[in-house]
């Protein structure tokens, strides 16, 4: 299903850029009214100097969803670094109903509107599980 909601230019300009440049840690995006029309937006981005995953929990609204894309890295059990792009839907427990089944019926087509580079996708909950350490349980294997 789709909620008829795309990204902006501005958001896959930002997006080709966090995939291509890798000069940012994450990016987050929201849905909002552009020239009368919904429309999935840029609302902050994270430079990869100095950023640690508590910076992006703090950013985010307690009762509000988002689209979130990390550029996760990690050293696997061989000693080998790892990179990959997460695709994180972010529906904390607290947020409306109605605004939570427009981002879930809008995450899969927004992650096929960015045209691949998503190395995995998730949906979380609440902050907790955006921390590192629970993104390492996740992942790491």
């Amino acid at each position: 299903m789709n909620a008829g909601i795309n990204a902006s230019e501005q958001a896959m300009a930002k997006w080709n850029e966090f995939k291509m440049k890798k000069k940012l840690a994450a990016i987050v995006f929201k849905i909002a009214k552009v020239g009368g029309a919904e429309q999935v937006v840029l609302e902050k981005e994270f430079p990869k100097e100095g950023f640690k995953q508590d910076h992006l929990i703090e950013f985010l609204p307690k009762d509000e969803s988002r689209f979130i894309f990390i550029d996760f890295d990690y050293e696997n059990d061989d000693g080998i670094r790892v990179y990959k792009i997460i695709s994180i839907l972010y529906c904390p427990a607290n947020a409306k109903a109605a605004k939570k089944m427009v981002y879930s019926t809008t995450f899969t087509s927004l992650n096929s509107q960015l045209g691949g580079g998503i190395s995995a996708e998730m949906q979380c909950d609440g902050p907790s599980e955006l921390s590192r350490e629970h993104l390492l349980k996740k992942f790491k294997k």
